[in-house]
C-alpha cells in the first residue's frame, strides 16, 4: 500500500485548470496523485506493459474525441485489451448515456462515464470507490509502515547530507548515540564503538523517533532561514500524528458491526472509522510534503 494514486490520462489537450481538479480531487481522499499523459496512441502500449510490470496506474482516463480524427470510443477496446483489469473513466461533453451505449456498443467492461463538466467530481468518488483495502485496518497498518520507511529514509538523507557538508560526521554519531543511551540504556554496549554515520543510521537501534529529533537537531539553530523555520513547525506534531498513530495502528483490532467496520483502539481510546482514515491518509501526506520541502531547503543550502 502507499499513498500514490496512479492515472493514466489518454488526451490530447487537457487545460492546466482540469489538470489540477483532477489533483484537487485525488488529495482530497487522501492520496498524492501520480497523472501521466498518453496524447498519441501508439504509446499504450508502452503504458500497458508499465502497469503489468509496475502496476503504475489505479485509474485510466479517456476522452472521446481526441484530434486527428481518432474517437475514444474506437481506441476503448485497444485500452481494455492492454490494460486487463484497470478501471476506465470514459468522458466527454455529451450525455452520459450516449457515453454508456458507446462503451455497450464496444462491449467494455469495467467503464465508468461522465460529463467533462464533472470529471474532477467523478474522479475523485472513483478514487474513494477504488481503495477499499485502505479503508480496513490492514490496509493502513501497511500504509503508515510504508509512510513512516519514507520518511525514516528522507530524515537520513538530510542528516547524512548535513554531515558531509558541514563535516560534521563525527559530531552526528555522537549526537545520534546520546538518543540511543536516553532511549535504551541497554543499546549502551552495542553502539558504543560504531564510528560510521551510514553505519549508526541504518541500524534498527537509531528508530523512527531518534531520527526525528536529530533532524530537529540539525535544523533549529539561530541561523535557520524562515522557510525552514516554517516546515519545523508543521512538523511538530509528527510523533503524534505519524509514530504514534502506526503504533495505535499496530495495537488495534477490527470489529464488524451494523454500519461496517469499526477500529477498537487499545487503551479504551474511542474508535476508529472509515473517516478517520481519510483524515489519517492527508495528513500522512502532509507531512511526508513537508518532510520534502525540508530536505529540498537542506539541499539548497548546501549549494548556497
Amino acid at each position: 500500500m502507499n499513498l500514490t494514486f496512479g492515472v493514466c490520462w489518454i488526451e490530447d489537450q487537457a487545460s492546466d485548470a482540469e489538470n489540477q481538479a483532477i489533483e484537487d480531487a485525488i488529495r482530497s481522499a487522501g492520496f498524492e496523485p501520480s497523472i501521466e499523459r498518453i496524447q498519441e496512441h501508439n504509446k499504450i502500449e508502452e503504458f500497458a506493459n508499465r502497469q503489468k510490470h509496475f502496476q503504475d496506474f489505479e485509474l485510466i482516463l479517456l476522452d472521446l474525441r481526441l484530434g486527428n480524427g481518432l474517437r475514444g470510443d474506437e481506441l476503448a477496446p485497444q485500452v481494455r485489451n492492454s490494460f486487463r483489469s484497470t478501471p476506465i473513466l470514459f468522458y466527454s461533453s455529451e450525455d452520459e448515456t450516449n457515453l454508456r451505449k458507446m462503451m455497450a456498443d464496444k462491449l467494455i467492461e469495467g467503464a465508468y462515464c461522465a460529463h467533462r463538466a464533472n470529471l474532477s467530481t467523478r474522479v475523485g468518488e472513483l478514487v474513494s470507490h477504488l481503495s477499499p483495502a485502505l479503508n480496513r485496518l490492514a490496509g493502513m497498518r501497511g500504509l503508515a509502515s510504508r509512510v513512516v520507511a519514507e520518511c525514516d529514509r528522507e530524515f537520513r538523507s538530510i542528516i547524512i547530507k548535513v554531515g558531509v557538508r558541514d563535516n560534521k560526521k563525527s559530531e552526528l554519531v555522537n549526537k545520534i548515540r546520546d538518543h540511543i543511551n536516553i532511549q535504551s540504556s541497554n543499546q549502551i554496549e552495542r553502539m558504543k564503538d560504531v564510528e560510521d554515520l551510514d553505519e549508526i543510521l541504518m541500524s534498527p537501534v537509531t528508530s523512527s523517533g531518534i531520527l526525528f529529533r536529530v533532524i530537529k537537531d540539525i535544523t533549529g539553530g539561530d541561523d535557520a532561514s524562515d522557510e525552514i523555520k516554517e516546515v519545523r513547525r508543521e512538523l511538530r506534531n509528527y510523533p503524534y500524528d505519524i509514530l504514534g498513530r502506526r503504533n495505535t495502528l499496530a495495537h488495534s483490532l477490527e470489529e464488524s458491526t451494523e454500519d461496517g467496520w469499526i477500529i477498537k483502539r487499545p487503551s479504551g481510546a474511542s474508535d476508529l472509522t472509515i473517516r478517520d482514515f481519510e483524515r489519517y491518509r492527508r495528513d500522512f501526506l502532509n507531512y511526508l510534503e513537508a518532510i520534502r520541502r525540508l530536505k529540498s531547503l537542506v539541499l539548497s543550502e548546501e549549494a548556497n
